[in-house]
């Protein structure tokens, strides 16, 4: 038993003491009040943030050097004028001008299901895109009715008209799944890449690069992103540096990918689109070729128009083949005729593994070009 001492009080001492518990007091129970709520709404107005920084070579190079070739750049295109260049005063935005993007993204109008046009995140530009180039993002609900086992048939779904500044991708991804992304930006300015789910889950990349040098990121969604694998978009854009309010850099990407399978370096590579220029009248063919480091079970080659506009690439797709499925580590390709629309012309590779094999994708664009007159 404790000595007990007398103790003088001193009428102050005891306020400020008591002021003292009961300040503490109040604080335990906000504190306490806080984490609960925190346990109910866990995820309420937070989106996980990556910052990845890039590298001129992959880390895994297969077998060859870093790939820094940059491209060539397409013509000037006025879109709804007469097109400069080889396309004979023919626009190069096709004949539909529409929004609807139907073809590769598996026939649906890319909008989803209540025409949700991305407000508020398109950069300020001294002329507007052409229409059908504005990106889109698809609403959780539209992604829900888009069921992984048919893109898994169908492949990673993009736009017929798209933006390389800015464009979506819908596709597959699962929890820890690393992504890759090979692009180069014209000035200074940041990469971002916003990646949400059917049910919900949502991330977002900042991505840094030196302007004007082709450069591979690679990063990995988390851990807790979802329980399994399920429908998913990627928006890919280029944003100012950060405070700063210039127009965001123009982007230029040669490929994405996501999975074990489709990452190292992006597994679909070295793309080739030869010669710069074809005269179909005259029987003359391009030929093209990539390299695949991993097996793939559907591979689409396409063929896109590719023009400038406003310091914008954009890219319309022309003609598309099927291809054979790729083993491992084997060089594929073709001929193409040419037999599209005239113009500039890129070579899109679009190749994904099966659900049952891990539903891995890539989509991977030329840095070559090829003109074709008529």
């Amino acid at each position: 038993m404790l000595p007990h001492s007398p103790v003088k009080f001193d009428g102050k001492s005891v306020t400020r003491r008591l002021l003292s518990i009961s300040a503490v007091l109040t604080m335990t129970l906000a504190i306490s009040g806080l984490a609960q709520t925190q346990k109910q709404r866990p995820q309420t107005g937070h989106i996980p943030v990556a910052v990845a920084h890039t590298t001129q070579g992959p880390p895994n190079n297969h077998g060859h050097g870093p790939e820094t070739n940059p491209g060539k750049t397409p013509k000037e295109s006025t879109y709804g004028q007469t097109s400069r260049g080889s396309t004979d005063g023919q626009s190069s935005t096709g004949s539909n001008g529409s929004r609807n993007s139907t073809g590769s993204n598996d026939g649906r109008n890319s909008t989803g299901s209540n025409g949700g046009q991305i407000s508020g995140q398109i950069p300020p530009r001294s002329r507007s895109l052409p229409p059908g180039f504005e990106p889109f993002i698809p609403t959780p609900a539209s992604l829900s009715d888009l069921p992984p086992q048919k893109l898994a048939d169908k492949g990673p779904q993009i736009s017929d008209k798209l933006d390389m500044t800015g464009f979506v991708v819908k596709c597959v991804a699962g929890p820890n799944w690393p992504i890759v992304l090979d692009f180069m930006v014209d000035s200074p300015g940041d990469v971002q890449m916003d990646i949400s789910t059917a049910d919900n889950h949502q991330f977002k990349a900042i991505i840094h690069n030196t302007p004007n040098q082709r450069a591979y990121a690679i990063f990995r969604l988390p851990a807790d992103f979802g329980t399994k694998l399920q429908t998913a978009y990627f928006y890919v854009h280029s944003v100012p540096l950060a405070g700063l309010s210039t127009p965001p850099p123009g982007l230029r990407t040669y490929g994405l990918g996501a999975g074990e399978r489709a990452v190292g370096s992006v597994a679909i590579d070295q793309l080739t689109f030869q010669p710069a220029t074809i005269h179909p009248q005259a029987k003359e063919v391009a030929n093209f070729g990539f390299h695949a480091h991993s097996a793939f079970d559907g591979v689409r080659a396409e063929f896109i128009i590719a023009s400038l506009y406003n310091g914008r690439l954009l890219v319309q797709k022309d003609q598309e083949e099927k291809l054979s499925p790729v083993p491992e580590g084997m060089r594929a390709g073709g001929t193409w005729e040419g037999k599209g629309k005239p113009g500039e012309h890129m070579l899109q590779i679009r190749a994904w593994r099966g659900l049952e094999n891990g539903g891995d994708w890539v989509v991977a664009w030329s840095p070559d070009i090829v003109d074709v007159v008529k």
